[in-house]
């Protein structure tokens, strides 16, 4: 019997962001990353472009990552993981330090068109999914939570912090209402 190889031999990738990665692929499939990319944002260009700095920043947040410096410092480093990168159609994800400085010279013209353009991908997809609500159940129903959100004892940023229940127990912090 003959051996006949029809894909490459590759070995086979890990990721701890598999969630991304699908989500990456959705993104692409919708136009997200495209339009993103469409947005002209004037800033320099070293290793990655602004607009993939902004995508990564994008990425950080639907990861759930508490604080930008995670993005390269956590146990699963995301600007590290390449599979995440390339569902997003991007070559690679720049360091923490990068999309913090991307971030603070945004323009608000600049910052208006990108949310101009994730209004364009998502509102058709609110509109559509509205309606249905309404035509199904003859409602909308909001899921509200009051959200423990621990804070630094050090912390000079955030006024009117107290100790509280957050989980099982008992922290410095605020109520966030999440919806």
């Amino acid at each position: 019997m003959s051996h006949i190889q029809t894909s490459p031999e590759t070995a086979p990738q890990m990721t701890q962001h598999a969630m991304l990665v699908i989500w990456g692929i959705f993104a692409r499939r919708i136009g997200l990353v495209e339009a993103i990319e469409a947005v002209k944002l004037k800033q320099k260009v070293r290793d990655h472009t602004p607009q993939t700095k902004v995508l990564e920043y994008l990425v950080a947040m639907l990861a759930g990552l508490p604080h930008l410096q995670d993005i390269s410092r956590s146990a699963h480093p995301l600007d590290q993981d390449q599979l995440v990168a390339e569902a997003w159609g991007q070559p690679a994800w720049a360091d923490y330090s990068g999309i913090s400085r991307t971030l603070s010279r945004l323009t608000m013209e600049e910052v208006a068109d990108l949310a101009a353009g994730l209004d364009r991908i998502s509102q058709p997809t609110i509109d559509r999914e509205v309606a249905l609500a309404l035509e199904t159940a003859g409602e909308l129903v909001y899921d509200a939570d009051l959200t423990g959100r621990p804070v630094s004892s050090t912390s000079s940023s955030y006024p009117n912090t107290a100790f509280g229940h957050m989980g099982d127990a008992i922290a410095l912090g605020y109520q966030t209402a999440l919806v």
